[in-house]
């Protein structure tokens, strides 16, 4: 057996110089922190950080507690703020421990076994001109002299590894135990809007496992006043900080704020340049407004029992999921009640699938269809068509939008195919909020693309192909968006029923208390009804409109021609032109608001309008007049109302009518006074009309007769005077010349009063006049005193003008259709000496109706 004593020799001197190795370190690194005084090193350290960020550094006391681990205190340290900053410092703190392990000093290796921040208080900002106070300045260092190099410029590559093997050798290893942080604030402010946002941190620790030296994260913090709870475990602090290692680096972090949750977890495999990122990430929200606080900037929508799960690469998205709860929306639509939203994207370059149900004003509303990769939408990324496919049902009709946008981000390159089908347009009443009209098998299709990016200029839809129970459209359309708004284009229709279009009545509504008594009537005939003017100074249009078969109001047009121009202030109808049952008629308006006040222009012609089969559509069977009428009028006035535009009016009004007829009840609508100088039974027959003839010349709202015939079959009637459109004053001379039973009369007839309220009348003179005259007709030998008499009270008076100057006058000079020829007088009875006879009764009651008795 060998002897142990030479191995106990060796054994301890080995030990003495094993410690030897261990404690001449430790001692000398001992005897270096006993020597040592921190506060001597502050001028080095101040001028330092000076040279490197351009900044002052304040350090208050700096202390060191010796130990095996000493610890290393500092006191009130900040850094000055940029030039101009909001406040002096940048960044402060109020103490800093840090608590170091000696012995791992010799192994190169940096063990900090606590690091206490308390206080830290850091504001990032901008300037009125967006500069950060995180962009330093470092001092200029002096230019050092070249010096050529002693050797190549790059060692051989035999020498690589072992230069990588002195890097490896040289670099530190550091590790840190544990860190308290306390009483932070982390703060910014936008200089540009003055907007600011802060984080305080009420605790932040981390503890690194003694085992695997993972670091585990815990914490509170609070953000715009929101507490948000931090955990998380990563891995350790060597393998974050070692270029050398490739396994990934574990992650797992976890939020809680607001009653939401997100979680991530996973690896990165190379953590110090942020590659090989791979994370499965997942969130729940139950209220989504709730986390308003955190996004001031962002309108958050009240979604409810959102969840998220998703895989992320540091460039990529896959797996995506998102769905959505039930939730009241009416802050984003109103009457929007969602009942689920979900969203898949199983890549990054894939579509994503979009499913929703909800309820729209009570109407069931389904939304199914996909969307482009968000990829797209990333900033950076180059631009490429992003397709569209969406399909909305509500309450029977469809909605179609498929096609594909070159570049979303701008939203430039739209082509999109919309759709709409509804079988029944009276079933989406609930989402107007109004009935509509019934109309039904509607169908609408049009291509939509933007008239500039973002369609901030407006949208062009063509290839508009109308269709339904009411009618048709096609054509091609531009909404102009701008400083002023408006549609340009031109349709056309073979059909279309306005009285198709019109919604049916509301209900009655119930019965209310009674109401204020209305305002006292102001008894004038011409409305003060504004006019819709407003409009031209934001709307500009050029719309064209041929619709071949036009219903309204039960009339049919054939042949309508629209032509509406807004522009600048100023509008011009020019032409509406249609045919009615009765003939053509063609009408201009014109109206300019760079006037003040307002001009409005109307103007219509219809040269020979048959009134039979026109007042028959009308609803009159039979009709109450007949006849072929020339339509002339163009009349121009000012204002912003109708009242005052007539009161304003200049122009004229000429209306010409031949070979017509009145029906009996014409004549029992006829004022009473007008009415007593017509036979007993008159107005229970067609009265032939040979002629009527009227034309107002207008000046400044006076409207005097030009032209003022009528002739009939019992007689004509002439007249002048004029009618004051500002008051609605009356000033009228009637000039009756009836032939009844062989009697003839002419009594004046004087026309006063107001529209509302004429007053008609014949003066006692022209009674006794008109009575003489009577009785002198029925005499062989007229009394030649009795005719002076007669004269002498206002009888008689000038012949009045024929059908054929009346006729030109009322239109203008333009040429018509002339009227049916006068029936030639009976030759009178040859002179007898017989007494004069006794009159006829119908000429008794006439007298009768003249003289009032």
């Amino acid at each position: 057996m060998p002897d142990p004593a030479p191995r106990r020799r060796w054994r301890r001197p080995a030990l003495i110089a094993l410690a030897v190795l261990v404690l001449l370190p430790a001692t000398a690194i001992l005897a270096l922190l006993l020597a040592f005084d921190p506060n001597s090193q502050k001028p080095r350290i101040q001028a330092a950080v000076q040279a490197a960020t351009g900044r002052q550094l304040e350090l208050g006391p700096i202390g060191l507690k010796l130990a095996l681990a000493p610890t290393l205190t500092l006191q009130d340290v900040s850094l000055a703020n940029a030039p101009g900053g909001s406040r002096p410092q940048m960044a402060s703190i109020r103490r800093v421990e840090v608590e170091l392990a000696l012995l791992p000093l010799l192994s190169r290796r940096v063990e900090v076994r606590r690091l206490v921040l308390v206080g830290p208080d850091i504001l990032l900002e901008t300037d009125a001109e967006g500069r950060p106070n995180w962009a330093f300045t470092p001092a200029a260092r002096p230019a050092e002299p070249a010096t050529a190099p002693e050797g190549p410029a790059t060692a051989p590559a035999t020498e690589a590894p072992a230069t990588a093997a002195q890097e490896a050798g040289r670099r530190l290893g550091i590790a840190i135990d544990r860190v308290d942080l306390t009483e932070g604030r982390l703060a910014w402010r936008d200089g540009r809007t003055g907007a600011t946002r802060s984080l305080d941190i009420a605790r932040i620790e981390t503890r690194a496992d003694p085992a695997s030296g993972a670091l585990r994260l815990t914490g509170g913090v609070a953000l715009n006043g929101v507490p948000i709870a931090l955990t998380g475990e990563t891995g350790p602090l060597d393998r974050l900080l070692d270029p050398a290692t490739t396994t990934p680096w574990p992650v797992r972090l976890g939020l809680e704020a607001a009653g939401a949750r997100l979680a991530a977890s996973g690896g990165i495999a190379q953590p110090r340049q942020f590659r090989g990122v791979q994370l499965a990430v997942e969130a729940q929200v139950p209220e989504l407004q709730k986390l308003a606080p955190l996004l001031p900037d962002a309108p958050l929508p009240p979604l409810r029992d959102l969840a998220l799960t998703a895989n992320l690469t540091e460039a990529t998205v896959s797996d995506l999921r998102l769905s959505l709860g039930a939730a009241v929306l009416d802050a984003v639509l109103p009457g929007l009640h969602l009942a689920s939203l979900t969203a898949t994207l199983p890549r990054q370059d894939a579509p994503l699938a979009l499913a929703a149900e909800a309820r729209l004003n009570d109407l069931p509303l389904r939304l199914a269809g996909t969307l482009g990769s968000p990829a797209l939408l990333m900033p950076g990324a180059a631009p490429q068509p992003w397709p569209l496919d969406l399909t909305v049902n509500l309450a029977g009709a469809t909605g179609t939008a498929r096609g594909s946008i070159a570049d979303p981000r701008r939203l430039a390159g739209v082509d999109l195919a919309l759709g709409l089908r509804a079988p029944d347009l009276a079933a989406l009443a609930p989402l107007a909020g109004a009935p509509l009209p019934p109309v039904r098998d509607l169908a609408i299709d049009t291509h939509l693309a933007e008239r500039t990016p973002g369609f901030a200029g407006g949208a062009i839809l063509r290839g508009v192909r109308i269709a339904s129970s009411a009618g048709d459209a096609a054509g091609d359309l531009v909404y102009v968006i701008g400083q002023r708004q408006g549609f340009t284009g031109s349709l056309a229709s073979n059909r279309l029923d306005l009285d198709a279009l019109r919604p049916p009545a509301a209900p009655p509504a119930a019965a209310a208390a009674p109401a204020a008594p209305p305002p006292a009537p102001d008894r004038r005939v011409i409305p003060n009804l504004p006019l819709p003017l407003e409009a031209l100074r934001i709307i500009d249009t050029d719309l064209r409109w041929q619709v071949a078969s036009l219903v309204a109001h039960g009339l049919t047009l054939q042949g309508m021609q629209l032509h509406l121009v807004m522009q600048d202030g100023r509008a011009r109808l020019d032409p509406l032109s249609a045919t009615l049952p009765g003939g053509p008629v063609a009408l201009r308006a014109a109206a300019d608001l760079t006037t003040t006040p307002p001009t409005v222009q109307v103007a219509a012609q219809s040269p020979g309008l048959d009134l039979a089969p026109l007042l028959t559509a009308f609803g009159q069977n039979p009709p109450q007049v007949t006849g072929h009428l020339d339509l002339d009028a163009d009349l121009r006035g000012q204002g912003s109302d109708l009242r005052a535009v007539a009161g304003s009016a200049h122009g004229h009004l000429g209306l010409a009518l031949v070979r017509g007829s009145l029906a009996g009840s014409v004549v029992e609508r006829l004022p009473a006074e007008l009415r007593r100088l017509l036979p007993a039974g008159a107005s229970g027959r067609e009265i032939p009309l040979r002629c009527a003839a009227l034309r107002f010349q207008v000046e400044d709202g006076m409207a005097q007769s030009r032209a003022l015939l009528l002739d009939t079959a019992l007689g004509r009637m002439g007249g002048e005077g004029g009618l004051n459109l500002k008051t609605e004053a009356l000033a009228f001379r009637l000039m009756p010349d009836l032939r009844l039973a062989g009697i003839e009369l002419r009594a004046p007839v004087n026309v006063a009063g107001t529209l509302h309220a004429p007053r008609i009348g014949v003066s006692p003179e022209a009674a006794i006049a008109g009575g003489l005259g009577a009785f002198l007709s029925l005499q062989n030998s007229p009394d030649r005193s009795l005719q002076a008499l007669a004269g002498a009270f206002g009888g008689g008076g000038g012949e009045l003008p024929d059908c054929e100057s009346q006729l030109a006058i009322a239109r203008g000079g333009r040429p018509g259709p002339a009227p049916a020829a006068a029936q030639a007088a009976s030759p009178p009875p040859a002179p007898t000496r017989a007494p004069a006879p006794a009159l006829p009764g119908a000429a008794q009651e006439l007298l009768r109706g003249l003289f009032g008795r």
